[in-house]
């Protein structure tokens, strides 16, 4: 109940942040003339491949994309909540029974997903396949896309030289195990069902390869894969290391994030997210309804953070060589500076408005962070 009322509760918090940071945008004194222009946005997560519908629910309909359809998504959402005035104030209550039946639709859809995922095999149109007994091997010319649909049971996935894909199958009895390769993209089928269902899977890939992961029950893990990483779960934790572009959805479980190379997207529910990246031009999107974020790294020219939370902190580990101008916006909560930042405006909250906002500038401003908080702090320190 906890989580659902903390999901909820994005349909009026992310609203009410973009109310604050449009009377930002609409104060014509707070932008100063020599600011330089925001580096490019990241770029666009493709959620969809091959034409065909891949991804699980997402986080349930109430995490925006980005903000300018934020407050679409938050108009479409209007009946979640009962509205009672008092003559003072006004008082948003959940509506219980609307949000228990949204919230049962969205995890019909992820488990009617993974029961279609789950079909008998059709392997006819495969190009190549490769069977054993508690694991298989299956030659490949280059990188692939490695698809996995697992309803519980532990997933690991490195980075082999060999030109070929492996899975062993441990703590589990022996059973079946199956490849099958459709072009470049290559599946798993497990005694005779695309789906895992227990055990600890341990997958090796060629260099570049991408994986595309869907999880019901368990811990997700992927070690240095410089292809694109894609994980989608409902419940354990998810661990990625050394790898490339990174897009992380998760219902509940902890995400960490080490030494990305690449951009990375992490939504969650709830959890802690912690995320480390490398070189000086990061692209990190970070949203949750619950939880906190813990990002270290360097951002200057052309870095782009933005980490938006219902209520949770924010904190931002930052490497003596950034440059960026930073941007807080909240409802409640505080900014933690312990990195002498250069406080360009702190307008005070007027009556009527639903929030504040802070600029900062740290070196020469190159690189933009945007933090968004609607009950949380900001915490800015050296790494």
């Amino acid at each position: 109940m906890i989580r659902m009322a903390a999901i909820a509760a994005l349909t009026i918090f992310l609203p009410a942040l973009a109310e604050a940071r449009q009377h930002r945008a609409a104060a014509p004194n707070l932008t100063p003339a020599a600011r330089p222009a925001p580096p490019p946005a990241p770029p666009p997560w493709d959620d969809e491949d091959d034409g065909e519908d891949v991804s699980t629910p997402h986080l349930p309909g109430m995490i925006a994309r980005g903000r300018s359809n934020r407050d679409a998504v938050a108009d479409d959402d209007d009946d979640d909540f009962e509205e009672q005035y008092d003559g003072k104030v006004r008082i948003f209550k959940l509506n219980r029974e609307r949000f228990r039946e949204r919230w049962a639709k969205m995890k019909d859809r992820l488990r009617h997903r993974m029961s279609r995922d789950g079909e008998d095999e059709q392997d006819f149109d495969s190009t190549a396949q490769a069977r054993g007994r508690g694991g298989a091997t299956l030659p490949v010319k280059g990188p692939v896309t490695f698809r996995l649909h697992a309803q519980a049971g532990d997933v690991e996935v490195t980075q082999s030289d060999r030109q070929q894909v492996s899975l062993t199958l441990n703590d589990a009895p022996p059973e079946d195990v199956a490849l099958y390769a459709y072009g470049d993209r290559i599946e798993a089928s497990f005694r005779g069902r695309r789906q895992l269902r227990r055990g600890k899977l341990h997958v090796e890939l060629p260099r570049g390869s991408r994986v595309d992961l869907t999880s019901m029950s368990g811990d997700v893990s992927v070690q240095k894969l410089a292809g694109e990483v894609r994980i989608r779960t409902m419940s354990g934790d998810v661990k990625l290391a050394q790898v490339g572009k990174a897009d992380v959805q998760t219902i509940s479980g902890d995400t960490h994030i080490e030494e990305a190379g690449g951009p990375v997207r992490l939504h969650t529910v709830s959890g802690h997210g912690v995320v480390s990246t490398t070189g000086a031009a990061p692209q990190l999107e970070f949203q949750s309804a619950s939880g906190n974020l813990d990002w270290s790294g360097v951002c200057g020219r052309d870095c782009h953070l933005s980490a938006e939370t219902v209520s949770g902190d924010l904190h931002l580990a930052v490497d003596p060589r950034s440059s960026f101008e930073l941007s807080y916006t909240a409802h409640s909560g505080e900014l933690r500076d312990e990195l002498n930042l250069t406080v360009k405006h702190t307008p005070k909250r007027k009556h009527g408005q639903s929030g504040g906002w802070l600029e900062a500038t740290y070196g020469k401003g190159e690189g933009v962070i945007e933090a968004d908080a609607f009950s949380g702090n900001l915490v800015v320190k050296k790494k």
